[in-house]
């Protein structure tokens, strides 16, 4: 099969003979029909966040179709169309017991060493960990999932009381997704705040009641202004840079919660108002990954009531994967999300 072989810092080449994985008993081999480009795979390959050493296959926010499965496998057959769920638990410690399978001390994930991923024409997976998608869903809406998964998993976990008032910084497909999250509760307000003017278009586009731009604009002095001077009663960073970290919590009202997403770089030195936390009662909360919000997340998309299609902004075949990094890299005007599509031609 074609796979693109991570091997070291800025270091990715295409094996066109790469071996095809084998089924084991409780597994299912995927054809992968589309993956995502994250914004973590681009940090490892860049040299910028360590999960792993090379070489290996990366990918993992998988989408596709099943064409073999174990022969312990009951929950799905050969044809269904399916997203993958990509952390692997141990499935007898507490963590794996409560649906927190990705903080298992044993745990490890596809598309991470020393599991291959979705930069590749087949991908194989516990059953566990497979999720069919609608045939009104497409390939590359059930492609980003796990993109998404991730921040509404937040928001499904934690949960939201109808007017509150909302901070989001970024605009990325995480951002995004939190936005289109929380709007699902009726919040009074919600702000976006980001640098790129274009970016906050788009946020504009997917719901934001307030858009700031940073680059232009004091960010504390709009919140302020937009909550009387209260601060926001649910705070979300989904950028990860120092500067928007510290704002998450500062900006964060008497009583409120800060939800931290965005992951800052390895050698980034983050200051928290630490004295804020302790006299306004704020809850920080670090998020990651919440398996139970996969299938709801799915009949959201499939309904209508959430748009993943159009966060899917720019498609390039196999041999172009190096392109579709440089670009979730960059992100220029108008993008959002670039998905690999390993059965396309060049």
């Amino acid at each position: 099969m074609k796979a693109v072989i991570w091997e070291g810092v800025n270091k990715l080449r295409l094996d066109v003979n790469y071996p095809d994985p084998v089924c084991k008993e409780d597994w299912v081999i995927v054809k992968v029909m589309s993956v995502g480009i994250c914004a973590t795979d681009t940090h490892i390959i860049r040299g910028k966040f360590n999960n792993g050493n090379p070489p290996g296959i990366l990918g993992h926010e998988i989408c596709g179709i099943i064409t073999e499965i174990g022969s312990k496998v009951s929950s799905c057959r050969v044809g269904d169309r399916v997203v993958v769920e990509t952390a692997i638990g141990c499935g007898d410690c507490i963590h794996c017991l409560t649906a927190n399978k990705h903080l298992c001390p044993d745990g490890s994930e596809i598309g991470f060493p020393p599991h291959d991923g979705g930069y590749a024409q087949f991908v194989t997976a516990p059953a566990s960990c497979i999720h069919k998608i609608p045939d009104n869903m497409s390939y590359d809406e059930g492609g980003i999932l796990e993109a998404m998964v991730c921040p509404f998993g937040a928001i499904y976990r934690y949960g939201m009381n109808i007017g509150e008032t909302v901070l989001i910084q970024g605009t990325s497909i995480a951002g995004l997704s939190f936005l289109q999250a929380v709007k699902l509760y009726s919040p009074k307000k919600v702000i976006v705040a980001a640098r790129n003017p274009e970016r906050l278009a788009e946020a504009k586009k997917y719901g934001a009641d307030v858009i700031v731009s940073t680059k232009n604009e004091d960010l504390t002095q709009r919140v302020m202004e937009e909550t009387n001077g209260l601060g926001v009663s649910l705070s979300i960073d989904a950028a990860g840079s120092p500067e928007t970290l510290e704002n998450a919590v500062k900006l964060t009202g008497k009583g409120g919660r800060t939800i931290l997403y965005g992951l800052p770089g390895d050698d980034d030195q983050i200051q928290f108002p630490v004295k804020h936390m302790i006299m306004n009662q704020v809850t920080v909360i670090g998020v990651t990954n919440n398996e139970l919000a996969w299938d709801p997340l799915i009949d959201l998309v499939a309904s209508g009531k959430v748009n993943a299609k159009d966060m899917v902004t720019h498609s390039f075949p196999i041999e172009k994967t190096e392109e579709a990094v440089k670009i979730a890299t960059e992100r220029p005007v108008g993008f959002i999300k670039a998905v690999v599509h390993p059965w396309d031609e060049e």
